[in-house]
């Protein structure tokens, strides 16, 4: 998000194909934001991990296997030397061929800051794909997203940010990453939310769910009640949800605490 107000389509990005083992409130008039794979194949199951955490995996030493980072490119790689070899492909994925029978350990790293160890175990048989998903949002400091949200006043930014996801965008420097990585969020709402995106930048982190009304009777959407601590902006795409419909919210997060003054 540069200072020109650039911004990104949020069309659905083509996920990695992968087989595994497995505070302030405002109003924008008119606008209706408030702010306080294949058929029979499955993606491998992804193993979520907090920072710098250690796993041990049996990976081939005859066949090449493939590490994951979900919403992440791996950037560096380190371990014994010649112990194994590894390329990179073009989505930031790892290929990995352990070239030694005894155990070895490998540190990864990758372009959100996120670090993992793998505690190898090299056996002869197929490769794998191992998938990772980081628990929480990357820890890294977006500076273009920093500059952006900062070179305006707070509540101009939740203004900017919630008419750019009413247009379908998100600002061009802010990051899509798994909604499996996001925090818990339970609002008081009677209608059903499943978290479908997430668009995460310094301050501020933009979440797109579906609703869904499971139940016989309407129900009526208000903002109020999807407001939780840490929530700093509302939009919904209807004010009522008839049973069996859907509909979607979409809530801005800051995840630095109270609303910035």
């Amino acid at each position: 998000m540069k200072s020109s107000g650039r911004y990104l389509p949020l069309t659905d990005r083509t996920a990695h194909e992968i087989s595994y083992f497995t505070g302030s409130c405002c109003c924008v008039s008119g606008s209706g934001i408030i702010y306080q794979r294949p058929p029979g194949r499955f993606p491998p199951a992804a193993i979520p991990f907090e920072n710098d955490a250690a796993f041990n995996v049996t990976l081939s030493n005859t066949n090449p296997s493939k590490v994951v980072v979900d919403g992440e490119l791996i950037t560096s790689i380190s371990g014994p030397t010649g112990a194994y070899d590894q390329s990179q492909t073009e989505d930031g994925a790892l290929i990995l061929s352990p070239l030694v029978g005894q155990n070895f350990t490998l540190f990864i790293q990758t372009d959100h800051g996120s670090s993992l160890s793998l505690n190898v175990r090299p056996q002869p048989g197929n490769g794998k794909t191992l998938r990772f998903t980081p628990i929480s949002p990357p820890l890294r400091k977006n500076d273009d997203a920093k500059a952006w949200e900062e070179g305006q006043t707070y509540e101009k930014t939740l203004v900017a940010l919630s008419r750019a996801v009413v247009n379908g965008q998100v600002p061009d420097d802010y990051r899509e990453y798994p909604v499996s990585s996001m925090p818990a969020y339970t609002p008081a709402s009677d209608v059903r939310l499943t978290p479908e995106r997430q668009f995460v930048g310094n301050h501020l982190r933009v979440v797109r769910f579906r609703m869904s009304n499971p139940g016989s009777i309407t129900r009526s959407l208000r903002e109020r009640d999807f407001w939780r601590k840490g929530v700093r902006a509302v939009m919904l795409s209807q004010n009522q949800l008839y049973a069996g419909g859907e509909g979607y919210a979409w809530i801005v997060f800051s995840d630095d605490g109270d609303a910035r003054p």
